[in-house]
């Protein structure tokens, strides 16, 4: 019987969360429609792109905010001055746009309207231009003109373009064309099923936020899409509108509005479930608020279908332990707004949340104070050779005397807190210096701060001794002054401790050179070396020196090459080898030159001997 209901509990549980929708973690909130209507009033004023005035208005118009007077009767102007014959999709937006900023007065002429009708008899012309242009005559309240022919037009048109800009633009026709439009139920779950899912949470459609925005529009419009599209799905193109809240063109966000809006009045209409306010609570106000609402922050379309709001479970995030389970949330002062109250201990804790059939997580802090509930101060030898003696404080009582420590001492302080805490702090200070320990808990709340005076100190003198306490949780902090202490430490200690500042400066001591040899020897071997010129200018006095054969090309040859010898001189008596190499390139391509022609000369001057033998 046991193992029976056991197995009817896990199969409730199943069927429960089967049954349960995640929700959308966010909304548009103030902040960002104050955003958006920077941005689309921008748009009204510039007089670049007739079609942002479309963009603006139909904005504006979706934010519920009003146009200003002065912007929309310039924009007016513009249009009724600038406005000419276009394709499709601008005639629509000016049109539209001349409608929702209630200038007055017809904007369009009987040519235009032939001309928009042409297009849809045009079987060359694009979807998209068939999609404007249908657009165009509901907006006129003209009729639609062989409806049938023009749905053939636009099945042989996806025929050979498919692309999803393509079948979105299909999508809004087949809507305007009524029954004769029926045809593009067909390939709704074809469309669905191209969407690209991100991280398991986003849902969109290749091309970004444009093309995404064309499809949610133009599913939303169709009855079908409900047989092809859930509620996870929904959600999870919530989501991704949500991701895309950073847009910064007018017609960005008409294409996020208009998804947006169109998700709203969809049958399966996302629900955000989100903390309306501070994501923490208080002893003294320990009411967590929720928001349930609709993807602008409004009331929900149907009451009945988020509520009764509760509170599943809360988990203390820190050990994973279940503080809270299947609390009922109190209805708030507005129809989206419900209560959670949350008594319990600080810490971090993850809520699971149900509206409806609607689930999600949030995370929120219980804040607390942070009390000390004892606390010991005093001195003990390093050695530990007898027992340290502790003066008993009560917070925010000081020290009735000064502490009287040396080298050979250790400062003690031992505390214990009404709960751990992050941040621990014993901060010795004086004048404008100081020096901070941090306090490890040992056990139970118990913390502990040891201090070697002689180790820690650079200095003697009086010292000012802190406690601080913080706490991401807290509501209070604690700066608590403890005392005085005076340590008086050796001067041999005193001049260890001055390490701390700059270094003493270090003199390099190079090797003492070694003895040169005597002058005499010096001037032997320079003699010796230079011997071979000596023995050159003997053999040229008594051989002789052949001049006949000496061509102009061989003088600039010999400067090179003296110049050469010239420039190693200098390099073994002043120059370093960058310089030298930087002279030695153009000095030996000078004397490479000439040498190149100087024996090209004398092989010339060679070759008719060679041929006479």
């Amino acid at each position: 019987m046991s193992k029976i209901s056991l197995l009817a509990v896990f199969i409730v549980s199943i069927i429960t969360l089967e049954c349960s929708q995640a929700s959308v973690g966010g909304y548009f909130s103030e902040n960002d429609a104050k955003k958006f209507t920077d941005i689309l009033n921008n748009g009204l004023k510039q007089q670049e792109d007739v079609t942002n005035y479309y963009h603006a208005a139909r904005g504006l118009s979706l934010l519920k905010k009003p146009i200003d007077v002065a912007l929309s009767k310039n924009a007016c102007s513009f249009l009724q001055k600038s406005f000419k014959e276009g394709t499709p999709e601008a005639t629509f937006k000016v049109l539209n746009a001349w409608i929702l900023l209630k200038c007055g007065g017809k904007l369009h002429n009987e040519a235009q309207v032939k001309n928009i009708k042409a297009v849809l008899e045009d079987k060359a012309s694009s979807t998209e231009s068939v999609r404007y242009a249908l657009e165009v005559l509901a907006t006129i309240g003209e009729s639609v003109p062989n409806a049938g022919k023009i749905a053939k037009n636009i099945q042989d048109k996806l025929r050979e373009d498919d692309s999803l800009p393509s079948l979105g633009h299909a999508l809004h026709a087949g809507v305007l064309l009524g029954n004769e439009g029926k045809f593009v139920a067909d390939r709704i779950q074809e469309i669905v099923v191209q969407a690209d899912e991100i991280d398991g949470k986003l849902l969109q459609w290749e091309g970004g936020l444009t093309t995404t925005s064309l499809i949610i529009t133009g599913l939303m419009r169709n009855s079908a899409a409900g047989q092809h599209l859930n509620q996870k799905q929904v959600d999870k193109l919530a989501n991704y509108l949500l991701s895309r809240k950073t847009v910064p063109s007018p017609k960005g966000v008409w294409a996020l509005l208009e998804a947006a809006e169109a998700l709203n009045s969809y049958a399966l209409f996302p629900v955000c479930i989100t903390i309306d306010g501070e994501p923490f609570v208080t002893a003294e106000k320990p009411d967590l608020k929720i928001r349930v609402s609709n993807l602008f922050g409004g009331a929900v379309r149907s009451k009945t279908s988020v509520t009764p709001v509760v509170a599943q479970s809360a988990t203390r995030i820190s050990d994973d332990v279940v503080v809270l389970s299947k609390q009922s949330l109190n209805p708030g002062t507005t129809q989206t707004e419900f209560i959670l109250p949350l008594k319990l201990t600080p810490g971090h804790y993850r809520i699971q949340l149900t509206a409806g059939s609607n689930t999600q997580s949030v995370e929120s802090r219980v804040l607390g104070p942070i009390a000390v509930q004892s606390l010991e101060i005093g001195l003990m030898d390093a050695d530990g050779s007898s027992a340290p003696k502790l003066n008993k404080l009560q917070h925010p009582q000081k020290l009735t005397s000064i502490l009287q420590g040396d080298s050979s001492q250790h400062l003690v302080v031992k505390f214990t807190l009404s709960r751990s805490v992050h941040q621990a702090f014993i901060r010795l200070s004086s004048q404008n210096k100081e020096i901070i320990f941090v306090g490890e808990e040992e056990a139970g709340k118990l913390y502990k701060v040891e201090i070697n005076l002689g180790n820690e100190l650079s200095q003697s003198g009086d010292f000012d001794i802190e406690l601080i306490l913080g706490d991401s949780l807290a509501t209070n902090s604690i700066r608590w002054n403890l005392g005085v202490i005076s340590v008086s430490l050796p001067s041999a200690s005193l001049s260890a401790k001055t390490a701390r500042g700059p270094k003493p400066e270090i003199n390099h001591l190079f090797r003492v050179a070694d003895k040169r040899p005597a002058e005499v020897v010096s001037l032997l071997f320079t003699a010796l070396t230079l011997s071979p010129i000596l023995l050159l200018l003997i053999l040229w006095a008594r051989i002789g020196v052949n001049m006949g054969n000496f061509s102009v090309l061989a003088v600039p040859f010999h400067l090179g090459f003296g110049g050469i010898l010239a420039l190693f001189t200098l390099f073994w008596l002043k120059l370093n080898m960058f310089t030298t190499c930087a002279w030695l390139i153009p000095i030996g391509g000078f004397t490479l030159f000439f040498g190149h022609k100087l024996l090209s000369s004398i092989a010339s001057g060679k070759k008719p001997e060679k041929a006479d033998k």
